[in-house]
């Protein structure tokens, strides 16, 4: 059993904690822009479809950050050899992927779709960056790097598809059918990260 150092555990924590506030924040503002202070109509269903992709691909993503941390730093029987400059790298791109859903949490009105779908993109882009120099490191997420690649695949063919027609209600639901398959196979392919 490896032995983890006192101040990695306490780093470690605080860039839980950080990655958490943000990721909160993000989640508080989807909530707040799909439930109104109006009586007449306390929800906007209209945006469902939107609040629906962005719980989607935000419940696996929280899980998986905090899953991964914990098993490569804290966890002593699973935990790499640290590097300080390993940790480095995971908290800014982590800390990366939660701003990009503070972004999507405000464009959740369905006539907001490309911007939603443009922070989802460079969610991926960035989602594709760390866990390509994860993999190479030795730290299972293969299948998060193929999803991540499927996805934002996807949602480019989508733009293109879509280009013209900013109105159009199709992007909302086949980005919300893209980002529940590819949740539903990341559960089922990296268990072993999110359910050890």
């Amino acid at each position: 059993m490896k032995e983890i150092s006192s101040n990695v555990i306490h780093t470690v924590d605080f860039i839980q904690g950080a990655i958490t506030i943000i990721l909160a924040l993000a989640l508080g503002e989807a909530l707040k822009l799909f439930v109104t202070p109006h009586e007449e109509k306390p929800l906007l269903w209209d945006r469902l479809p939107m609040l629906l992709a962005f719980l989607v691909a935000f419940f696996p993503f929280f899980q998986g950050m905090s899953q991964y941390l914990y098993l490569t730093y804290l966890n002593r029987a699973t935990a790499a050899p640290f590097y300080p400059g390993y940790l480095l790298f995971d908290a800014l791109m982590l800390k990366l992927e939660a701003a990009c859903f503070f972004v999507m949490s405000r464009a959740i009105a369905p006539k907001h779709w490309r911007h939603f779908y443009g922070a989802v993109l460079v969610l991926m882009v960035i989602d594709i960056a760390w866990t390509a120099l994860t993999l190479r490191r030795g730290i299972h997420v293969g299948a998060w790097l193929y999803l991540d690649i499927l996805v934002a695949a996807g949602i480019c063919v989508m733009f293109f598809v879509e280009r013209g027609r900013e109105l159009s209600q199709r992007p909302v639901y086949i980005g919300l059918a893209l980002l529940s398959v590819s949740t539903a196979i990341s559960y089922w392919l990296e268990r072993d990260i999110y359910f050890p």
